[in-house]
């Protein structure tokens, strides 16, 4: 007994020696293997969300990298009213928001959060975005309709429907510094629809 376990702090004091060099990890009494980390990459120098798992008995840190690969301004409607001026003289006539609905940043990929995309979002999209955004009920809009004119009005918020990836990476033995090794685990593509604080109507002739 006293052998066995003298072998197992040998191999796990072995597998922590392999992964401070970098090296790949052969033992297989160890949790994982160096290989199984993935690529070595440099370790990340721009703001990235850090968590401390583990993989086997080692300790590691991972990380989530965002990258917005596209954002298209949209407008996400909750309400809408139309109006037909089928007289020969203008009509004033007045809109009001009377349905609700909530738009949130989600996170479609496996890995990540809504919660650090938002940030990420705020920073190199808008700083409007906001994580979650529910329309008013009540608002009203006073217009006039123009003589044999439709006019279209729409409730709602000013978004982004957002492509972006997210990339992982695990860090070991610390959050990254200048005496840590960092793996790429990979990236993954997912979209959202980001809603900002910008809310109103808006009018379309016709």
């Amino acid at each position: 007994m006293r052998l066995t376990r003298a072998r197992r702090r040998l191999s796990a004091f072995t597998m922590s020696a392999v992964l401070a060099s970098g090296l790949v990890l052969v033992s297989t009494t160890g949790p994982a293997h160096a290989a199984d980390f993935g690529p070595v990459i440099p370790c990340p120098s721009d703001p990235i969300a850090w968590r401390q798992t583990t993989i086997g008995r080692v300790a590691v840190y991972e990380g989530f990298r965002y990258t917005a690969v596209s954002a298209t301004p949209a407008f996400n409607i909750s309400d809408g009213r139309v109006v037909d001026n089928t007289l020969d003289t203008p009509i004033d006539v007045t809109f009001t928001s009377s349905q609700s609905r909530t738009w949130r940043v989600v996170i479609t990929t496996t890995v990540g959060s809504g919660t650090e995309l938002t940030k990420y979002l705020q920073t190199s999209v808008s700083a409007q975005i906001v994580q979650e955004r529910t329309t008013s009920l009540g608002v009203n809009a006073n217009f006039t309709v123009a003589p044999h004119t439709r006019v279209t009005g729409q409730y709602g918020v000013q978004a982004y429907d957002v492509v972006y990836d997210v990339q992982t990476v695990r860090a070991w033995p610390a959050i990254p510094n200048g005496y840590t090794k960092c793996w790429d685990q990979g990236s993954q593509r997912g979209t959202t629809n980001a809603p900002t604080v910008i809310e109103g109507w808006r009018f379309v002739a016709g």
